[in-house]
């Protein structure tokens, strides 16, 4: 679990909010319609064919089950709506789609079983971490490590996150897990943000210092 200490907000960050309850009325769906999973996953195979290209987006809103969609929910109400400040409505979601993309893109690439399908908002959202460390990378964070509690600035975070996923990459450890897409959202929203935050020089409130 992570919690911010500080936070900002200058407009109510409904993208964000659109989000998730997309995803939760989507995962209802999946429930009482579960063949929604093998026709909107992501399956990278199918991308080689040139089939279902459409799942290059649909498969960032379905998930495998409650607690997949609970964790990435989660994380998308901590790290989207600064990023949705930032940005502005529209560019937001422009920035999270175009992440899922990449994500599934580079995970089409990297991932040794290209015959398993691929669901979850976890790409984008690596993205949206790596964005999140670029434009506030002194932000400070309360992270849950089982029962004990760390505090880390936001860029400390973001690397220490992407430096675990570039090992399950490197290693291919066998988990089922879509590591490969979590590490090409990460790359995705990194150079998405540094190009922004070089080429239009957003004016990122700062919030009062507390402590380091």
């Amino acid at each position: 679990m992570v919690i911010e200490e500080e936070e900002f907000e200058r407009i109510f960050p409904y993208v964000t909010w659109a989000i998730i309850a997309v995803c939760v009325i989507v995962f209802f769906a999946e429930v009482m319609y579960p063949v929604l999973l093998d026709e909107f996953a992501f399956v990278p195979i199918d991308l080689f064919a040139g089939r279902k290209l459409y799942t290059l987006v649909t498969h960032m809103f379905l998930h495998a089950n409650l607690l997949h969609l609970l964790m990435n929910m989660y994380f998308c109400y901590v790290f989207c709506d600064d990023l949705e400040n930032v940005y502005g409505h529209g560019l937001f979601l422009f920035f999270y789609i175009v992440c899922g993309i990449g994500a599934a893109l580079i995970h089409a690439i990297l991932t040794p079983l290209p015959k398993v399908g691929c669901v979850g908002a976890s790409g984008a959202l690596f993205g949206a971490l790596a964005a999140y460390a670029v434009f506030f990378p002194k932000r400070r964070l309360r992270v849950f490590i089982g029962y004990t509690m760390v505090r880390m600035r936001a860029w400390q975070f973001a690397f220490l996150y992407f430096l675990v996923e570039t090992m399950y990459v490197v290693l291919l450890v066998p988990d089922y897990v879509a590591h490969t897409a979590h590490f090409g959202g990460f790359i995705t929203g990194l150079i998405l943000a540094l190009i922004y935050k070089v080429t239009r020089k957003p004016r990122i409130y700062k919030t009062p210092q507390h402590w380091w």
